[in-house]
């Protein structure tokens, strides 16, 4: 028995417009510092956890602080040196004092907050890096997800030197990406049409019987919340917990007439209406997730929704709608997902803003919108907490 559904197919058909209010009751803008050191490049990625701000964008990860937006660090640098990492998309620990990053194809290193460097982690079995780790000072657990990973577990257990322990199976058998029937390959980054789930970038295999298959990195199918490990497999419509590393299942997502299973996951033909479930995160109150109808169509639609845990309702709205500001009255905008404190994170690039203020120049004289005064079209991105 689930002890939470949350009803897409019902939501898809009563769609409504988001609100700050429906996600909390108090909303934080914090503006980046812009410095000469710590420039946010194109695409950029946020992380928001306890007492700082990451920031991943083309080849460099930067430290922000929370409370003020101060930039503080470069942490490392990629490149093929020996404290250098082959890859900018960074983890980090359970006490929030480490991040963490992939190191060739078997191997994390770390930094700590102030960009010092901490040592490494060799995973002699798989040789490969996970998509996605949860890493405490006992045990790191990885998810491996998507066409590129081919063990028979999904979930595999380490100990802090990288020695498999343990692992969960496979919930579906993968199938691999067919090197010789590929047609062709269409990378996709930044502003895509799949929002958060595509996030560090995405690749879209098209193969000579034209049918399609995603492979994209780094996606969180595994997130802790409060003392739970939870678990969304891509095509399966249950989030588990992981109890003594087994699965229970935990939460369903009703998707009905609209549901997509695995048999059909590479297929264009009569999905169009076909829903898949990108991104889910969650705090003390809500869930809140992303979904793609029509993942092949010439146009997918993606949407944005909310399930609120204590009253039971799920609400679901148009991404490109954006959500509503009801609580400062600012621009519409689009979470990014959650900080590991359960606020709700956005990143609004000021050029956007400066474009929204050409027509709202109101706005300039609103009390909660302070920091529009000192705004710099050519300056680092606005950080926005909603809680």
């Amino acid at each position: 028995m689930f002890s939470e559904v949350i009803d897409i197919e019902h939501s898809l058909q009563n769609l409504t417009t988001l609100k700050t209010s429906d996600f909390g009751k108090t909303i934080r803008f914090i503006p980046l510092e812009t410095t000469d050191d710590g420039l946010v490049g194109r695409d950029p990625v946020v992380k928001v956890v306890r007492d700082y701000i990451v920031i991943e964008s083309q080849r460099t990860c930067l430290l922000f602080d929370k409370n003020n937006g101060r930039f503080i660090t470069e942490i490392g640098r990629i490149g093929q040196g020996p404290e250098e990492y082959t890859n900018i998309f960074s983890w980090v620990d359970e006490k929030e004092e480490f991040l963490f990053f992939q190191r060739g194809v078997n191997q994390l290193i770390k930094y700590d907050m102030q960009g010092k460097y901490g040592g490494k982690v060799d995973f002699f079995y798989p040789q490969t890096i996970a998509s996605w780790y949860l890493l405490s000072d006992s045990e790191i657990i990885g998810y491996f997800g998507g066409p590129a990973h081919q063990m028979q577990f999904s979930i595999g257990f380490f100990d802090k030197e990288g020695v498999l322990v343990d692992s969960v199976p496979r919930l579906i058998q993968k199938e691999q990406i067919i090197f010789d029937e590929i047609l062709n390959m269409t990378v996709l980054r930044g502003n895509n049409p799949f929002g958060n789930w595509a996030r560090a970038g995405s690749m879209v295999i098209t193969y000579k019987n034209d049918t399609k298959q995603f492979f994209v990195p780094n996606v969180p199918r595994v997130w802790r919340h409060n003392e739970n490990i939870r678990y969304k497999e891509e095509f399966v419509d249950t989030v588990y917990t992981l109890s003594n590393r087994k699965l229970v299942p935990t939460i369903a997502f009703n998707t009905g007439k609209y549901s997509w299973t695995y048999e059909e996951s590479r297929s264009g033909v009569n999905t169009n209406e076909r829903i898949y479930i990108a991104d889910v995160s969650e705090n003390d109150n809500l869930f809140f997730f992303q979904c793609v109808k029509g993942m092949y169509a010439d146009e997918p639609i993606l949407y944005h929704g909310l399930y609120d845990k204590k009253t039971g309702e799920t609400k679901v709205g148009k991404f490109s709608d954006g959500i509503e500001d009801d609580l400062t009255r600012f621009m519409p905008f689009i979470p990014s997902g959650m900080s590991t404190a359960g606020e709700f994170v956005a990143l609004v690039e000021a050029y956007n803003i400066i474009e929204w203020l050409e027509k709202h120049p109101e706005a300039k004289d609103n009390d909660k919108l302070e920091f529009l005064k000192e705004l710099d079209e050519e300056g680092n991105p606005i950080i926005i907490l909603i809680k």
